[in-house]
């Protein structure tokens, strides 16, 4: 019996070569897309899960809920709680913080700035990381010793076995060995660590173990039972003033409001992060990625069945013949089934082979590290060709198997599914297109959204301009303008400057007043030494730049210094907020700083420069306030703008600058260029992914529609031939197959543009800056599907418009 079952699927196989490609090719370029969209989804889903005890790991986030403000969310928390939440909780099992901050590390010759994690000796009582070698129990249990990653140990030492090796971390102040070195955990975790070590004891005094408002780093509790949280989150509530550290009830109550904090569950860290702008991915973002993978899927079971049960029509003479032969409609319907089930494993293995192949783009492209997941795609596939078998098999195996043989034999025609049956292949095309256009149109958007962040103007030329991050280290405060000085003197180099305020790097805020008003404005704020705003070729709208010969100009390092009055420069939107109407209104004004209720000194402002995007490009351009200075500065980094110098040739220049006058401490630069394109990689590459499905579910439609428009040729060609005998000219009768076969699309139309404009819509709202949705991506879109329908279709019907009646009607169909 199986034997003649592969016979028969072989004869088919070769006997319609064309469709039978035409159906595998389809609905394996559908599952394709449905297993990567589904391992996307399984990737973003199980953040955090394979980490021993997630389900009992909790994120302590501060909540600020003052009056007549917004309600804010931060990951980002003061320490102040860490020592008491085990004491207050007997829910909680352990507790843990994780400040990270990069400090310079050092091996023989090798050296670096690196990513150092400062915390408590519970660490791995909350996070049970696995390590390769050491013990998990005394790996922190005293100073002096530090975990590496498998990455870190390779990078310092050349091998993982780097148990009981020295290096030296915080520009050569401490030695540590090397107690443990972590297993390479899976890449979708929230948390990843390169240097592990026990906080010094003098940083215990510093504002993130004693003031609230000091954002340092994350804090992590274990509960005994996760069924605890809730009571725990009940007691976190007014949390803040029981513990108040240095700060008064009134500074509390300003800056948090109530005081909560809240847990969130650690598999849930990862969406809960983007959805208060701190990292992560978007869960409405990987829902949508997950309606493609199964709408692609849908569309190409659809098609599938549609061309299958479509052609099954064509072989009721091969039924007849095979009853009157004896065959039994048992047999018959073990027979159509067998062949669905083998076309769709052919079909299914080459998606699995074609899966395999794409990852590597979408991983580049996403930014994930999708692989083969067999246990987690093998029970899909298997759905999939079980359900795809069904339908596929069903109609010609019952249907056509209860054909009567007499009936069909006698007749002169095919036997025909009826008006019915047309109707539903027309919706089931309707469908495929709509879906189609929809991702075509949204596609398409979301690329020139992507492109706009990407180009938009930012306040400043990207071009030429490099960032140094090293000199963020504390070490080198003291020696921070001999640094810029040798720096400047590089070739190439034509300014060289250190600020605390440059792309991707306000942190700063604080509550702002004009002078004679009470509205309070919340605006960043830094420092700017010499040569900045020539470094940021920054545009000077109204009076003028700091200038040495003031003497107000340079010497303040903080808004809320002691110094008497001081000058400043506004953005224009801080203009604009202030309530300036243009920015030469705002010159000579004055304002102040507010801080725990309590007012700043006043300062006057010089100066309105064009707006600079310092965060975000998807954020809103933030209003900022300037202040000279020639002090050393907290956490600056370093500005170089150079010309005529490809940029590795000068980072190369600056890097070997650099070890000359700070040969311990590491270098870490990038070009503002860069961290531009990074901003907009992840829209950019998501529209890629978006442009890949758009294209498969318009190539599995035109293969759909390529299918049918022959299958009904074919089946019109009486008609065809009749309409000629009655005059019908060659161009009559394809304008008449060619309205036929566009008329779904055209349906198709009137139902996706609406979608796609709601949808679209609704999604650029997320963004500060955006494009204007006009009707370009819409009408394009549509032109390029219909264009493509016409050339899939055009040559069969011009082919049979050429015919003539005699060779039409002379032949039995």
């Amino acid at each position: 019996m199986l034997s003649a079952v592969f016979k028969s699927v072989y004869r088919t196989l070769m006997h319609q070569k064309r469709y039978a490609a035409i159906n595998i090719l389809g609905l394996a370029l559908g599952v394709s897309v449905f297993l990567v969209m589904a391992l996307i989804v399984h990737y973003e889903g199980s953040y955090d899960v394979s980490l021993p005890h997630a389900e009992q790991i909790y994120q302590v986030d501060e909540i600020s809920n003052v009056p007549q403000q917004a309600v804010e969310e931060s990951s980002y928390v003061s320490f102040v709680p860490f020592p008491f939440l085990k004491q207050d909780f007997p829910e909680i099992k352990a507790a843990v913080y994780a400040m990270q901050i990069p400090l310079t590390v050092r091996s023989g010759e090798e050296i670096g700035q690196e990513k150092v994690t400062l915390t408590d000796k519970d660490f791995f009582s909350v996070f049970d990381l696995n390590l390769l070698v050491g013990d998990k129990n005394t790996a922190l249990d005293g100073p002096g010793k530090v975990v590496i990653s498998q990455d870190m140990a390779r990078k310092y030492f050349g091998t993982t076995n780097a148990l009981g090796k020295t290096v030296r971390i915080d520009n050569g102040k401490t030695d540590a060995v090397v107690s443990g070195v972590l297993a390479t955990p899976p890449a979708n975790r929230t948390m990843s660590f390169d240097f592990i070590e026990l906080t010094p004891t003098a940083w215990f005094s510093q504002m993130a173990f004693t003031n609230w408002g000091s954002g340092w780093g994350t804090l992590w509790v274990r509960l005994v039972h996760p069924q605890d949280q809730a009571r725990v989150d009940e007691g976190l509530k007014h949390y803040v003033p029981r513990h108040p550290g240095n700060w008064t009830a009134g500074m509390i109550k300003e800056s948090f409001g109530d005081g909560n904090l809240e847990l969130i569950p650690l598999p849930k860290v990862h969406f809960h992060n983007a959805a208060i702008g701190e990292g992560g991915n978007s869960q409405s973002l990987v829902h949508i990625l997950g309606l493609i993978g199964c709408a692609a899927l849908a569309t190409a079971v659809i098609n599938y069945v549609n061309l299958a049960t479509s052609r099954s029509v064509l072989r009721a003479r091969e039924v007849a013949m095979r009853k009157v032969l004896g065959a039994t409609r048992g047999a018959l319907v073990l027979q159509f089934m067998c062949e669905a089930l083998v076309l769709v494993l052919i079909a299914v293995a080459i998606s699995a082979a074609m899966t395999e192949m794409a990852l590597h783009w979408v991983n580049a492209w996403g930014g994930w590290a999708l692989w083969m997941d067999w246990p987690f795609i093998l029970p899909m596939l298997a759905v999939v060709v079980l359900v795809t078998t069904i339908i596929a098999g069903f109609y010609p195996a019952i249907v056509l198997s209860g054909y009567r043989p007499s009936l069909v034999l006698a007749s002169s025609k095919t036997p025909s599914g009826g008006r019915l049956e047309s109707a539903v292949r027309s919706a089931l095309v309707v469908g495929q297109f709509g879906f189609a256009l929809v991702l075509g149109i949204c596609t398409m958007v979301m690329l020139s959204q992507a492109s706009y962040i990407e180009h938009m103007d930012q306040g400043l030329p990207r071009d030429g301009l490099i960032v140094i991050h090293s000199l963020i280290n504390q070490d080198l405060k003291p020696r921070q303008k001999e640094i810029i000085t040798r720096l400047a003197a590089v070739p190439g180099v034509t300014v060289a400057t250190r600020t605390d305020i440059y792309p991707h790097n306000l942190v700063n805020n604080m509550d702002w007043v004009l002078t004679g008003h009470v509205d309070k404005h919340n605006m960043g704020y830094g420092s700017a030494t010499i040569g900045y705003f020539e470094a940021l070729n920054a545009h000077l709208l109204a009076g003028r730049f700091f200038d040495t010969q003031h003497g107000m100009d340079y010497s303040v390092t903080t808004p809320d210094s002691q110094a008497a009055e001081w000058n400043v420069i506004i953005s224009r939107r801080a203009a604009k907020d202030f309530g300036f109407s243009t920015p030469e209104q705002a010159i000579g004004a004055s304002i102040h700083s507010v801080f725990n209720g309590t007012n700043g000194h006043m300062h006057h402002i010089i100066g309105v420069v064009e707006d600079i995007q310092f965060r975000s490009a998807q954020s809103r351009m933030p209003a900022v306030v300037y202040f000279g200075t020639n002090d050393p500065l907290d956490y600056a980094g370093a500005i170089i703008r150079y010309n005529h110098t490809p940029q590795n040739v000068m980072m190369d220049r600056l890097k070997a600058a650099w070890r000359e006058v700070a040969p311990d401490a590491g270098f870490s630069a990038e070009s503002v260029a860069d961290i531009f394109a990074a901003d907009a990689a992840p829209d950019r590459n998501r529209g890629n992914l978006f442009a890949i499905g758009a294209s498969v579910a318009i190539g599995i439609a035109c293969l759909g529609l390529y299918g049918l428009s022959s299958f009904y040729v074919f089946r019109r060609q009486q008609e065809i031939g009749i309409r000629k005998v009655l005059g019908a000219s060659q161009k009559d009768i394809i304008h008449k197959l060619m309205f036929d076969f566009l008329k779904p699309i055209f349906i198709a139309t009137l139902i996706a543009w609406p979608i796609s404009l709601v949808l679209m819509g609704e999604w650029l709202s997320l963004f500060s800056n955006r494009i204007n949705l006009s009707f370009r991506p819409f009408v394009e879109i549509t032109f390029l599907t219909f264009l493509i329908a016409i050339l899939t279709i055009f040559v069969q019907v011009f082919r049979a418009a050429r015919q003539t009646p005699s060779e039409i009607l002379s032949v039995d169909r």
